[in-house]
């Protein structure tokens, strides 16, 4: 078992390694050549896949730079999941350390942006919370404690991510990008994703709730602190309608089921 790990091992590390003759130790020697076809139709694939999951992040580098940076990430990466639909991880902060891309700051949230995107595309199905779920617990709202949906994300960006996704993406959009920060809520109700703005008080409420697991009106109170104009009602009943919160903790309970 020890030797046949030991093999695994050596095989990975040739595959991956950035030296283009690599090969593991117990191949031949004199036959090199094969091996190499097949390392380099895994990087080619690997490349490919993160092409595919960083669309924008391409469109904004060009092909054949993004290329060279795909080449990079695949030899750097320590670990990666079985399936190459959530290949690329770990490319975002790849992005933001790289030292050629220092001056475009806004690169690795547009990348966060679309693996958050990507993530919500492949997350486990369930249920949306609705009104009728809560139907006759109104009195105890404010101390009630939600559960994001699994395809729910939340990207905070300091730079107008939404803004440069939609105009490389969204026909007829805007190219007049305002420099401002930018929130986005990324869900999938009716198994198609959605991309929504949200104001700096919207976000706030939606961290507290997902990240901090906040009572409603803690998130509120939170909200408001730093947005004085923050609605709780309009944007508690936006999170429902496209399916931001998960309702199997309630139908589980019997909630709103009668």
């Amino acid at each position: 078992m020890n030797d046949l790990k030991a093999f695994y091992d050596d095989f990975s590390r040739a595959v991956i390694s950035p030296t283009a003759g690599a090969y593991p130790k117990e191949f031949s020697a004199n036959k090199p050549h094969r091996f190499a076809i097949y390392r380099n139709n895994v990087h080619r694939g690997l490349c490919d896949a993160l092409a595919a999951a960083y669309p924008t992040v391409e469109k904004l580098v060009g092909q054949e730079f993004f290329h060279a940076l795909a080449q990079q990430f695949v030899v750097s990466e320590t670990s990666r999941p079985g399936s190459l639909a959530l290949y690329g991880a770990g490319f975002a902060k790849f992005v933001a350390e790289h030292e050629a891309l220092a001056s475009l700051g806004y690169l690795a949230d547009v990348a966060r942006l679309e693996r958050a995107r990507l993530e919500s595309l492949n997350a486990q199905d369930a249920d949306p919370l609705s009104a009728h779920h809560l139907a006759g617990g109104e009195e105890g709202l404010g101390a009630m404690r939600l559960q994001a949906h699994p395809a729910c994300r939340l990207v905070m960006s300091d730079h107008p991510v939404l803004s440069i996704w939609n105009a490389q993406n969204v026909p007829g959009s805007s190219t007049n990008i305002l420099q401002q920060a930018e929130n986005v809520l990324i869900t999938r109700p009716y198994m198609d994703v959605k991309l929504q703005f949200l104001t700096h008080g919207q976000a706030a409420f939606c961290a507290a709730l997902f990240s901090n697991a906040s009572d409603i009106e803690t998130a509120c109170t939170r909200a408001v602190a730093l947005d004085g104009a923050f609605d709780v009602t309009r944007s508690f009943a936006d999170l429902l309608v496209c399916g931001a919160f998960d309702a199997r903790p309630f139908i589980e309970q019997g909630f709103g089921h009668g």
